[in-house]
């Protein structure tokens, strides 16, 4: 995604986001990381890229998710530590909810190479 209509802030958020999948991440974290205000941090990043914080964090996370289901054989609950969620069953209900299919029925779909 380009980020060159983003704001300084907007811009940094998102590149910490991006580097720090694995970790523990909330808007608070974020601001706090940014120092600013996390309420102006959250309307500004809503504004610009029209996804909440946290709404672009589990994007992310289940992109991740995704292409190590797809290109390793690591177990689910380890692909769900990896995207930065503990929980491997809340990870698969997220990962059904962003993608319709459990992580083990993505991991089996026939491939359509383009």
């Amino acid at each position: 995604h380009s980020m060159k209509d983003y704001s300084n802030y907007v811009r940094r958020a998102i590149l910490l986001i991006d580097s720090q999948l694995t970790e523990e991440l909330c808007l608070s974290r974020i601001s706090a990381v940014l120092e600013v205000n996390s309420s102006y941090l959250s309307t500004l990043f809503k504004k610009e890229t029209g996804s909440t914080i946290t709404a672009y964090i589990t994007k992310r996370r289940m992109e991740q998710a995704k292409n190590l289901l797809r290109n390793t054989g690591m177990q689910v609950q380890n692909v769900a530590i990896y995207c930065g969620i503990p929980d491997a069953n809340y990870f698969s209900k997220l990962f059904r909810k962003e993608t319709g299919f459990s992580p083990l029925e993505y991991r089996n779909l026939p491939r359509i190479d383009l």
